[in-house]
């Protein structure tokens, strides 16, 4: 009696689980932020053995509840499907609005017809309803291997990048509140153009630049830091002198602490190798510098990966993985209070960044009421699923029940 209820249960709990427990392809220079305390993944691509693969799903974890990186707890985001195959773009979440986010630039595929398609330059995330939708902002140009960042008052900077056939060195900017596109007219210390860089913005406005690839494909010293300050719209550079060596790179992560260091991460450089692995730019002294840290724990040499912090986390996603040559589907934790490698993830309270709670809040009461009538309604399927097996289980010589849309 008890096994029939039990087949029915296990086919329900399967059909949940495959939504719950999202299994993503590898793949690299895709899309990763955290918004709402979650870590949102989506676009990239990988190479098949016949042809480039590429994606338009979204999918998650929650940042609130402790996992295991080896076990990859990832939940599919549904509905929330790109309109078009993109990677090398940059994304980034409204400091007016914490519910959107803006995907700007990249290369862009037609989902229907997989053609390269620029029609729509800019794109919007509603995280309330979970759907994309294309702006239409005049002046807006397409460019690719470009990192934005965001400030207080909802402007986007974006440097550089690349198409088919140039590399630049201007300065875009894109003011969400209005939804105007400029390019910002300066002439006086511009850095050489460049793509497949890292881009961080201090709590002083000034916004600096690592790394990257020029226009002769040559990578950019990291002696060398470009600052661009957004309060005066100057550029500014560095030359770092004392600290370590660190090996030029491009399609590298970085990402800003509290305190103000800069963590850098893998990259690709000569002979597709780069040294150190991670490195640490101080940019609290007058002239920053670069040391190598002592680690515990292990990582592989990712390039074409995203990273972002979260409390002391610093979370790796998917990427090239050079020490197996392939692609990764891999999460990697480094926990920047102690610079250490570790599996398992456990949040401190959640982080809060919005100015009010009240959506989170009826979200979760919504997700609490659904789950209490998901549990419901699995209780009664179960327990019918018992009673017919009790009616007509031991009679002889009686069809076996069928259930619609099985075999």
């Amino acid at each position: 009696m008890v096994s029939y209820g039990l087949i029915i249960f296990c086919i329900i709990t399967l059909s949940i689980n495959s939504i719950l427990c999202y299994v993503p392809e590898p793949r690299i220079n895709h899309n990763s932020l955290i918004i709402h305390n979650r870590l949102l993944v989506f676009g990239g691509w990988k190479i098949d053995e016949s042809a480039n693969v590429s994606y338009s799903e979204m999918f998650y974890l929650d940042l609130t509840k402790p996992f295991d990186s080896k076990t990859k707890p990832w939940i599919l985001v549904e509905g929330g499907y790109l309109p078009v195959y993109i990677s090398l773009s940059t994304a980034i979440v409204s400091t007016l609005d914490y519910d959107i986010i803006y995907l700007i630039g990249g290369y862009r595929r037609n989902i229907t017809t997989d053609k390269n398609d620029n029609s729509d330059l800019v794109y919007m995330y509603n995280y309330s309803t979970t759907r994309w939708t294309s702006q239409k902002v005049e002046n807006a140009t397409p460019r690719q291997a470009i990192m934005g960042v965001i400030n207080n008052e909802g402007t986007i900077y974006m440097f550089g990048g690349s198409n088919s056939t140039t590399v630049y060195n201007d300065m875009q900017i894109f003011k969400v509140s209005t939804m105007d596109w400029s390019k910002l007219n300066i002439i006086y210390n511009l850095p050489l153009p460049c793509f497949a860089y890292t881009a961080n913005i201090l709590t002083n406005r000034i916004i600096v630049y690592i790394g990257g690839t020029d226009k002769e494909g040559q990578y950019l010293s990291m002696k060398t830091i470009r600052l661009f300050d957004t309060l005066k719209s100057e550029w500014a550079q560095m030359n770092v002198i004392g600290g370590d060596d660190i090996t030029p790179r491009s399609y590298h992560s970085s990402v800003l602490t509290t305190d103000g260091y800069i963590i850098l991460y893998g990259g690709l450089g000569l002979d597709e190798t780069t040294d150190p692995k991670l490195a640490i730019l101080d940019t609290n002294k007058e002239i920053y510098e670069w040391t190598i840290p002592a680690l515990s724990g292990s990582s592989p040499h990712l390039y074409g990966h995203t990273a972002n912090l979260y409390g002391n986390y610093m979370i790796v996603t998917f990427g090239y993985d050079g020490d197996i040559s392939n692609m990764s589907s891999q999460i990697y934790l480094f926990d920047v209070s102690n610079y250490t490698w570790v599996t398992t993830f456990n949040p401190s309270p959640p982080i809060t960044t919005e100015p009010t709670e009240t959506n989170v809040t009826t979200k979760s009461a919504l997700r609490i009421g659904l789950g209490v009538a998901g549990g419901v309604v699995l209780i009664i399927l179960v327990s019918i699923g018992v009673i017919v097996f009790r009616r007509y289980g031991t009679k002889p010589h009686t069809p076996i029940l069928k259930i619609s849309g099985t075999k």
